[in-house]
């Protein structure tokens, strides 16, 4: 994975430098591509994951998402269009929180098409009363924007993620 990102990027480059930039853009796509390969969020993020994987009991998807099945529901999924109301905490790698469903009075209710792509693939293989520990690669995270000061660009994220329940349109837009 981490071979094709360096291929897409150094085209990405090529492509770029054969466009008429000046030596000035130049040199920053070469800042942008050197950023990218030696990211030590990235760094930490991917070491962490590649460990994790090892460990008992962590599935593996196709996608690079990891998860931990805590307590297994059995029942309906919910599919793209639905509304889900969940429970989670998530955490850095280094095992620092960044946000809890705990400091919300309701438990929050979020459209599935409209969650990162990690959240998505977990919550679509989950029935309600399903709790699951998942870790994010950057990619299915928020990649190499940082949505919060909290959350560095490149962060590989941990997620205690609960599906509580698979919310009816008319409720769910209340």
């Amino acid at each position: 994975m981490k071979f094709l990102s360096v291929v897409v990027l150094s085209l990405f480059v090529v492509i770029l430098g054969g466009c008429g930039e000046s030596e000035e853009q130049k040199r920053f796509h070469q800042e942008l591509l050197d950023k990218a390969l030696n990211d030590d969020v990235k760094k930490q993020g991917v070491k962490f994951l590649e460990e994790n994987a090892l460990r008992d009991g962590v599935v593996v998807t196709a996608s690079g998402l990891q998860y931990e099945v805590i307590s297994e529901a059995q029942g309906d999924t919910p599919r793209m269009p639905d509304k889900v109301q969940v429970s989670y905490t998530g955490w850095l790698v280094d095992g620092t929180e960044f946000e809890s469903s705990a400091e919300h009075s309701d438990k929050p209710v979020f459209p599935v098409a409209s969650v990162i792509k990690g959240w998505r693939e977990a919550l679509m293989s989950m029935a309600p009363g399903s709790h699951w520990k998942i870790y994010l690669p950057s990619e299915l995270a928020y990649g190499a924007r940082s949505p919060t000061p909290q959350i560095p660009a490149n962060s590989a994220l941990v997620f205690e993620l609960e599906l509580i329940q698979i919310m009816p349109e008319e409720e769910a837009d209340k």
